[in-house]
C-alpha cells in the first residue's frame, strides 16, 4: 500500500456531519427565538403559534445534545484505534489491524521513542495551526447566536423546563467557544514543549536522557486530546493541508529530523 490511507478518516469524517448537522440546528433554534419574540412581542392574535414555536426549540435543543452526545461517543471511540496505529508507526508493532499509511510523514526515523515523539510533535503542529484558525470563527458565531438566543429568549418562555432548556443553549456555546480557546493555548505550549525538546535533541548525545521528556510531551498532548474531543473543520483542513505538511518538512529539515 502506497498511497495515503487513514482508517479512522470516515469516522472523524461522520462525527463531522453529525456536528455539521448539530450546527444547522443551533442556528434553527436560534431563528425560532427570534420568530417567537416577535409573535409575542408584535403579533398578540397568534400567541398559539408562539406556544409551539418554543415548543419547537425545546425539542430542537434536546436533539442537539443529542447529536453533541453522538459526535462526543464517536471521537471517544475511535481514539482507541488512533492510539493504537500511532504506537504502530512508532514502534513497528500490529495492534492495529487496519494501519494507516503514510499519515505520519516521518518513515524515515528509526522506530522508537524518537519517532513516537516525532510523529506527535506532527500531529501536535497541525492540531495547532488548524484549531488557531478556527478560533476567531467560532467566537464570532457563538457570541452572536448567544446575544440573540438571550436577549430574546426570554420574552418567550412559558414554561420552567423551556426556560432551563433555553438558557441552558446559550451557555452551552459561549462554553464551547471558551473550551477551544483553552484548548488552543493548551497545545500551543505542547507545541512550545516539543520545539525545545527537539531542539536540545540536536545533539545526538543526549537523546537518550530525553526520552522520558519525550513520553512526557507526548502525554499531555494525547492528554489534551482526549479531555477537549475538538474536531477540527473539514473544509479548514482540505484547504491548509497541503501547506502546513510543506511546513512541517521544513521543520524536520530545522530539527534535523531525517
Amino acid at each position: 500500500m502506497y498511497e495515503y490511507y487513514n482508517p479512522l478518516r470516515e469516522s472523524f469524517k461522520f462525527a463531522k456531519k453529525i456536528d455539521s448537522i448539530a450546527f444547522k440546528m443551533l442556528i434553527f433554534s436560534a431563528l425560532l427565538t427570534t420568530f417567537n419574540f416577535i409573535i409575542i412581542k408584535y403579533l398578540d392574535s397568534l400567541k398559539e403559534l408562539s406556544e409551539i414555536l418554543s415548543n419547537t426549540n425545546t425539542v430542537t435543543i434536546v436533539l442537539f445534545a443529542l447529536l453533541k452526545f453522538a459526535v462526543g461517543y464517536i471521537i471517544f471511540h475511535s481514539s482507541f484505534a488512533k492510539r493504537s496505529d500511532f504506537v504502530d508507526n512508532s514502534f513497528g508493532t500490529n495492534y492495529s489491524s487496519n494501519k494507516s499509511n503514510k499519515y505520519y510523514n516521518n518513515d524515515t526515523i528509526e522506530n522508537g521513542i524518537l519517532r513516537m515523539g516525532t510523529n506527535s510533535f506532527e500531529s501536535c503542529y497541525f492540531t495547532y495551526n488548524l484549531a488557531i484558525k478556527e478560533l476567531k470563527n467560532k467566537w464570532i458565531i457563538n457570541l452572536i447566536v448567544s446575544v440573540i438566543m438571550l436577549s430574546l429568549a426570554v420574552q418567550g418562555y412559558n414554561t420552567v423546563l423551556t426556560m432551563l432548556l433555553q438558557l441552558t443553549l446559550p451557555i452551552y456555546i459561549i462554553s464551547d467557544a471558551v473550551n477551544h480557546t483553552i484548548f488552543c493555548l493548551r497545545i500551543k505550549n505542547i507545541l512550545n514543549s516539543f520545539c525545545r525538546l527537539y531542539n536540545d535533541l540536536k545533539e545526538e548525545e543526549i537523546t537518550q536522557k530525553k526520552e522520558p521528556e519525550i513520553i512526557l510531551t507526548v502525554l499531555n498532548y494525547e492528554t489534551t486530546l482526549s479531555t477537549f474531543n475538538l474536531l477540527i473543520n473539514e473544509s479548514l483542513y482540505t484547504k491548509h493541508n497541503p501547506q502546513l505538511s510543506e511546513q512541517w518538512e521544513k521543520l524536520k529539515e530545522q530539527y534535523k529530523l531525517k
